[in-house]
């Protein structure tokens, strides 16, 4: 298990049915921005925890959060990737992991 703490700045909810191949795609992808700069994606189809992200974002409370160590999706050809932005050094990139729980600190 992982954990990190921070503030939540991306969000993605969704809850469809694909119009091609018929089948459901529910959940939540956010991006933790961690105390240290780092950036973690995290993934849940838990609607509480998906709400609890929501709120997280939208108040901009830090939390911290534990993953499971797994990526959602691995893939051994993917390395972390890293970006660089015009606010100092480069972020490394790490995820999607499954978001196993989540508190806020403020």
């Amino acid at each position: 298990m992982g954990e990190s703490t921070g503030r939540i700045t991306f969000i993605n909810s969704h809850d469809y049915v694909s119009d091609v191949t018929g089948t459901a795609a529910v959940g939540c992808l956010a991006s933790l921005t961690c105390d240290d700069g780092n950036v973690v994606d995290l993934y849940t189809q838990s609607a509480r925890l998906q709400h609890t992200l929501e709120m997280a974002y939208s108040t901009q409370r830090r939390v911290t959060v534990d993953f499971a160590d797994g990526q959602v999706t691995p893939n051994e050809q993917r390395k972390p990737a890293t970006s660089s932005t015009s606010n100092g050094p480069s972020r490394r990139l790490e995820g999607p992991y499954r978001l196993e729980a989540l508190w806020t600190l403020e």
